[in-house]
């Protein structure tokens, strides 16, 4: 809030003499114009005067107009960054305390209930296991996008099975949905499989997050002239067309009421963004049909 102010009042300050700059420039010309008009010249010194302060006038104006232009800009992109940045740290906080919450329920219970059976005292140790596994998810999660600026130049490739590399996150996570992996068992990919395993459990989670239980999410990859075109597809709730870009900007998260209560930090898509462009490739998001979003992602080979 304090930060936005100071931003409100620098933008009063920039008008202020933007406003006085102009007035100021007016009067001059007006008071060079009068001048000008009581010295007995002839025509042609007059025309050439004239001139000279009409593009001086046009020049003055011009560069004023366009500083404005890129400082008012500038000024709206920060706000929409804090604003960003306060989401994502309510979200961040949000992510961080419920697992802990969670955590400490759980030991609590397992501490002073002392006639738990076993398969319950099983089951809150899993439960334990699963929320610290969320909050290290998290924490991998930040310290990555925070880092990620810093490997593009040390970035060490090899070659990567695709199929079984989808084939091993597949299995860590929960029976809750129908996960197809169509990518061909001889499809071999040059990348970092450190950032890789990062981008496929990304777009897993996302396409997880986003689609109805028991909903088909298909892995697709074939091998092109000069690229890998890899693809993930789901039968989710679909993105708006205004937002297909904005949804890899960190902290952006899709304003729909859907999205808006699930839990998520407006990471996951930038993180897949940046590890695409870390091995030279590229991004988009389309509609799948009837329903759902397709992730389309071509590497160089």
């Amino acid at each position: 809030m304090k930060k936005t102010t100071q931003n409100n009042k620098t933008l009063i300050i920039f008008f202020l003499l933007i406003t006085y700059v102009i007035l100021q420039f007016l009067w001059w010309g007006y008071h060079i114009v009068s001048l000008t008009q009581q010295i007995n010249a002839d025509d042609y010194n007059m025309s050439r005067t004239m001139t000279m302060i009409l593009g001086e006038a046009v020049v003055f104006l011009s560069l004023v107009f366009i500083g404005a232009f890129y400082v008012i800009r500038s000024y709206y992109k920060e706000i929409e960054l804090v604003k960003k940045e306060k989401n994502f740290s309510l979200s961040v906080t949000h992510e961080l305390k419920t697992p802990i919450a969670s955590t400490k329920l759980f030991a609590e219970t397992l501490l002073e209930r002392k006639d738990l059976s076993i398969e319950q005292q099983k089951l809150s140790l899993e439960k334990i296991v699963q929320e610290q596994n969320r909050l290290n998810d998290l924490v991998e999660k930040i310290l990555l996008v925070s880092s990620i600026e810093e490997i593009k130049s040390k970035l060490q490739k090899k070659p990567i099975v695709l199929h079984s590399l989808i084939e091993s996150i597949i299995l860590d996570k929960e029976p809750t949905h129908t996960i197809v992996n169509d990518v061909p068992n001889e499809l071999i990919f040059n990348g970092n499989d450190f950032y890789i395993i990062s981008l496929i459990q990304n777009l897993l989670d996302n396409a997880l997050k986003y689609s109805p239980k028991g909903s088909t999410i298909t892995f697709k990859a074939e091998k092109l002239s000069n690229v890998i075109a890899f693809s993930v597809l789901d039968q989710g709730i679909g993105i708006p067309n205004d937002q297909k870009v904005k949804i890899f900007d960190r902290f952006y998260r899709v304003e729909d009421e859907e999205t808006r209560s699930s839990k998520g930090t407006g990471l996951g898509l930038f993180l897949v963004s940046e590890i695409v462009k870390l091995h030279g490739g590229k991004v988009r998001c389309r509609d799948n049909h009837p329903k759902g979003t397709i992730f389309d992602i071509q590497f160089k080979i």
